[in-house]
């Protein structure tokens, strides 16, 4: 549930950091072909940051802190998976400006509608606790 409006500076960060994300991703992608021994970790550590950093921006929207912490989780696994099937599945060129495309789309919608999202999400939640 939303507790406020989100304001444009709520939206930006989470852009910023679904940016930094998609810029960590295809740096490591460019690495991979080497596959040096911490390249795991570094690809594990790029996306511990993106839930972290997506957890603070759907804070700032208003989200409350479960709502937020499982919107970021839920949007770095589908960044990243949108990544690795965009680079590596199709091969397509460009991945970082294909992706960019639906996670527009994505801010679009929680800029818009951040109190519907945010039930959804919420009642994702209470339909997974225990009776």
């Amino acid at each position: 549930m939303v507790e406020r409006m989100s304001p444009p500076l709520a939206v930006l960060a989470l852009a910023v950091g679904l940016a930094v994300h998609v810029e960590l991703l295809a740096r490591l992608r460019r690495a991979e072909p080497g596959k040096p021994w911490w390249f795991g970790y570094a690809r594990d550590g790029a996306n511990l940051s993106a839930v972290l950093m997506l957890w603070g921006g759907f804070l700032l929207v208003g989200y409350r802190a479960p709502e937020a912490l499982l919107a970021g989780m839920l949007t770095t696994l589908v960044t990243y998976l949108a990544d690795w099937t965009i680079a590596r599945a199709l091969r397509i060129g460009r991945a970082r400006l294909v992706l960019a495309i639906p996670l527009a789309a994505w801010l679009a919608a929680i800029a818009l509608w951040p109190h519907a999202i945010g039930l959804t999400i919420a009642g994702w939640i209470a339909a997974n606790q225990p009776l």
